[in-house]
């Protein structure tokens, strides 16, 4: 009995101490992904709508359509490029100022997303309804999501 006295205290110590943690704190959102989420819910209905316009059309550069839509390119960086492929964070639409001689104000339209190396980055084109034609708006990262037609071969002379 005098053996057993000290067993059992020390199964009573460790069933005492044996405690689960607390919760786990979530992790932290980044502060940038944070702010694009944030200006990505105040899009608009109309603005949701304008987005979709956008993604279903070929932007143009230097009057060249491209040969895919924006959707599509952004499809294909996103699941066809291996290890280089980019990661979605979202789509928002904001309206522009009426500029003179336009009859409805350009929309401007931003895919915001991660590239392979988990660099935030923005592609930005503006949408004029007036020409329903979607531009490029800034010039590093929209423009990677436009195709040209392939260039034809000489021909040679006969």
């Amino acid at each position: 009995m005098i053996r057993i006295i000290p067993v059992v205290a020390v199964l009573l110590l460790l069933v005492a101490c044996d405690h689960k943690p607390g919760p786990v704190a979530k992790a932290q959102k980044d502060p940038k992904i944070a702010a694009i989420d944030e200006r990505i819910s105040k899009t608009t209905p109309e603005g949701k709508e304008i987005i979709e316009k956008v993604k279903a059309m070929k932007p143009e550069v230097n009057e060249q359509a491209s040969t895919k839509t924006v959707g599509e390119m952004v499809d294909e960086y996103a699941k066809n490029k291996g290890a280089y492929n980019i990661t979605s964070i979202g789509w928002e639409a904001s309206q522009k100022k009426l500029l003179p001689g336009s009859k409805s104000p350009r929309w401007k339209v931003a895919f915001s997303y991660q590239d392979w190396q988990k660099q935030l980055l923005v592609a930005e084109w503006e949408y004029d309804p007036d020409t329903k034609k979607v531009y490029p708006f800034e010039k590093d990262n929209a423009p990677q999501f436009y195709e040209g037609a392939e260039p034809q071969g000489k021909k040679g002379k006969k």
